[in-house]
């Protein structure tokens, strides 16, 4: 398991509603400094931030007013829910509550949502995440418990079979949710020779087949015994059904699955399998961000050329990302590096380099290669920031422009 970061502190607007006052109670010495040191930045200057639990919380506002937001650390408390709704039958419609803790547990942040708070954060909380907890919380007034969270999808295919489509899916969602702290749902759309599951060394279930053919039956409970844990913030929906039994779902039942977990999970990752190829095409096409993956062979850069033509309509709504990967040191290629964006009308704007060794030991292990350092993994890197905006671009250039000699 990759040790966790330290959060980084961006900077954001300064509120727009500053007169909302804001109180929090944490449990270590840690968090208090974190919040001492972002909430005047976003301009809550009436903070109050101590070291407390929630009773302490309840003490202290059950007979004076409270403030417009409260967040509250739950790490060192036993019995969360029960603190928690006894502060909700203390607090007036108009306040809102965040909620921290260490506890990574989806039928709990479900429970959570249900008395009617605001947000869960898990600690260590990225800054970025934060801001938008507290924002949302500071301008929803006196509805509670309707704001949906709403993660993106993103959908990872690969031009042609064998160019690295899993391999980019599984470790840009291992880096997102290890790395970057975000709730991170893997979904393997190959039903019958998926290798997601293989690849993380977990065993697949039924589950994401009978959610894609029975959506009508979609809930927290199917869902929930669908989902296989792969780590802490990381998730996977994965199935291996029988190549001799039929196992058809439509493009509605995946969007029907991908709104509900969109309530769940920053990230949903979809591997996409290319058959067949309409609900491939179209599943591609909706998604927030899609990600195409090619290698350099002619081949791979003809269809994808193809490929990016059918997205062109929907270009401005979501985003398309390709990734170049299989790069072999020198930049070696059928089509050399500086024809291939001329030819598909589209910037590569990713490259992943070619290391059979690595790729091959980290399958053996059934873990993903962003575990351990390598140039590979730095690429993931970069796609991984990419989509939590955090792009580095002049390292992304530097990068491409050594690969093609510039």
């Amino acid at each position: 398991m990759a040790k966790r970061q330290t959060p980084e502190i961006v900077t954001f607007p300064a509120s727009d509603n500053p007169a909302v006052t804001t109180a929090a109670y944490v449990a270590d010495r840690e968090t208090e400094k974190y919040l001492n040191e972002l909430l005047p930045k976003w301009g809550y200057d009436k903070s109050r931030i101590v070291r407390g639990s929630i009773q302490d919380a309840i003490r202290d506002y059950e007979t004076k007013s409270m403030p417009g937001v409260l967040i509250v650390d739950i790490s060192d408390t036993p019995l969360p829910l029960s603190d928690l709704q006894e502060l909700a039958d203390i607090s007036p419609p108009q306040v809102n509550v965040v909620v921290l803790g260490t506890r990574d547990n989806v039928g709990l942040y479900r429970d959570l949502m249900d008395i009617g708070v605001t947000d869960y954060l898990v600690k260590p909380v990225p800054s970025d995440l934060l801001y938008k907890a507290i924002a949302r919380a500071n301008g929803r007034g006196a509805v509670r418990g309707t704001d949906q969270r709403t993660g993106k999808t993103v959908a990872v295919y690969g031009v042609r079979g064998g160019v690295g489509a899993t391999t980019t899916a599984l470790n840009t969602g291992w880096l997102l949710a290890n790395v970057y702290n975000r709730h991170v749902a893997l979904a393997d759309l190959n039903l019958t020779s998926g290798t997601l599951a293989l690849e993380m060394g977990l065993e697949p279930s039924s589950g994401l087949a009978e959610l894609l053919t029975g959506p009508d039956r979609l809930d927290n409970v199917f869902v929930d015994r669908a989902i296989l844990d792969a780590a802490e913030r990381l998730k996977l929906l994965a199935s291996e059904c029988d190549l001799e039994t039929e196992q058809e779902y439509d493009s509605a039942a995946v969007a029907a699955l991908m709104q509900h977990l969109r309530n769940r999970f920053h990230f949903i990752i979809q591997d996409i399998d290319r058959n067949p190829p309409a609900v491939a095409m179209e599943v591609l096409r909706t998604a927030d961000v899609r990600v195409l993956v090619m290698d350099p062979s002619l081949a791979s850069v003809r269809d994808a050329a193809r490929i990016l033509k059918l997205l062109e309509k929907d270009a401005e709504a979501h985003k398309t990302l390709v990734v170049l990967n299989r790069v072999r040191s020198g930049g070696r290629a059928d089509v050399p590096l500086d024809k291939i964006a001329k030819f598909i009308d589209h910037p590569i704007d990713m490259v992943i380099p070619f290391d059979r060794k690595k790729l091959a030991l980290a399958s053996l292990n059934g873990e993903p290669v962003a575990r351990r350092k390598s140039p590979v993994t730095d690429a993931y890197h970069r796609l991984a920031a990419e989509l939590v905006g955090q792009r580095d671009s002049k390292r992304r250039s530097s990068w491409l422009s050594g690969l093609m000699g510039g």
